[in-house]
């Protein structure tokens, strides 16, 4: 403090390019962010190829995972809190197994608090009405979590005290299930 007026404007993936090049690690407390929401099935070459350079391998996720993993990677050894909104589906099925077993096992990321799945809307004139969840994460853990359930996804959320967000963003233990080939 005192804030200052300082506009730096970066126009670039920024899957592509070296977060620490646009801004210091040490310049940051927090990264907050509302990622494309764009499914697997949905995506151009390009952005299968950002997923599939981030996660050093063909995977099917939704686009908006691949800031997590970036995120997670760049805020390694930092005190940096981050939070996305996202679609729900990275909470769900197949995704999870993926996207949390690798955030959780290879960056130690721990959920601080998460908004469980709402119903975003806005007010042009093409509705875009999405269900969403808000997670906030960093490479180190906390005592006084937090998760906002909706009993109406359309309504004002409550909050609740956890010990443990797991990537399913319920109060529990970490786990994951994995896709299988057999029941």
């Amino acid at each position: 403090l005192p804030l200052k007026k300082s506009a730096n404007i970066v126009h670039a993936n920024s899957l592509q390019i070296s977060w620490e090049d646009v801004i210091s690690k040490e310049q940051l407390t927090y990264i907050l962010g509302n990622p494309p929401f764009i499914g697997e099935r949905y995506q151009s070459k390009q952005q299968r190829l950002d997923l599939e350079n981030l996660f050093n391998a063909k995977v099917k996720l939704d686009y908006v995972t691949a800031w997590y993993l970036k995120a997670s990677k760049y805020i390694q050894g930092t005190k940096i809190k981050v939070a996305f909104v996202s679609t729900n589906s990275i909470v769900q099925g197949e995704q999870v197994g993926i996207l949390w077993k690798e955030l959780f096992s290879n960056y130690g990321i721990k959920i601080h608090f998460a908004h469980q799945t709402f119903n975003w809307s806005n007010e042009a004139k093409s509705n875009a009405a999405v269900y969403v969840v808000i997670i906030g994460f960093a490479s180190f853990d906390i005592t006084n979590k937090k998760i906002f359930e909706y009993e109406n996804i359309n309504e004002e959320p409550f909050e609740k005290e956890a010990k443990n967000i797991n990537p399913y963003l319920v109060d529990s233990n970490d786990f994951f299930i994995e896709k299988r080939s057999k029941p």
